[in-house]
């Protein structure tokens, strides 16, 4: 008595992907600035920033070290963290609604953190493949398809790797 459990067609969201090294994040001290050269994003205070949101007084303080940050270096290797399969009937009726909800996702998410980005989206008619950087956008775009146009998602994770697949299908 007491126990609440989940029906078998609901699929639960991975809440501790923080819990995985990532290889392509860098460890440096809080101190240091760095400067993406691919993309402008900014790391100070341990954190990546967009360009507009570092703080200015920060950045000419400290001296400042060219890097490639760790989403540029994903998108480089074609090392996603997510990927997001979209298929069924409704999408080829809805493909540039669909395909608008998952850019406008992607800036969102990138406004947050930089590093989360979109790698690429391909797909023909019927289905849509979504590579994103790490698996919280992944997760994010999934959620959203699902709030807006109802449909099937489910949510994986490989065992070794920080992978996270997302499917969403509506027919």
């Amino acid at each position: 008595m007491g126990q609440n459990r989940q029906s078998p067609e609901v699929s639960r969201i991975r809440r501790n992907i923080e819990n995985y090294g990532d290889p392509y994040i860098i460890q440096a001290s809080s101190e240091e600035v760095r400067v993406c050269t691919e993309c402008g994003a900014i790391y100070s205070g341990q954190r990546w920033y967009l360009k507009l949101q570092a703080d200015p007084e920060k950045l000419r303080s400290q001296p400042v070290h060219f890097t490639i940050c760790p989403a540029c270096r994903k998108i480089r290797d074609r090392s996603p963290g997510g990927i997001v399969n979209i298929s069924g009937a409704f999408v080829q009726a809805h493909r540039e609604d669909i395909l608008n909800l998952i850019r406008n996702e992607g800036e969102r998410a990138m406004a947050v953190n930089p590093l989360e980005r979109i790698m690429d989206i391909d797909g023909l008619n019927s289905s849509v493949e979504v590579l994103t950087t790490n698996e919280r956008l992944a997760q994010r775009i999934g959620r959203a398809l699902h709030k807006a146009y109802c449909g099937e998602v489910t949510y994986r994770w490989s065992e070794d790797n920080k992978l996270a697949r997302v499917s969403w299908q509506r027919d």
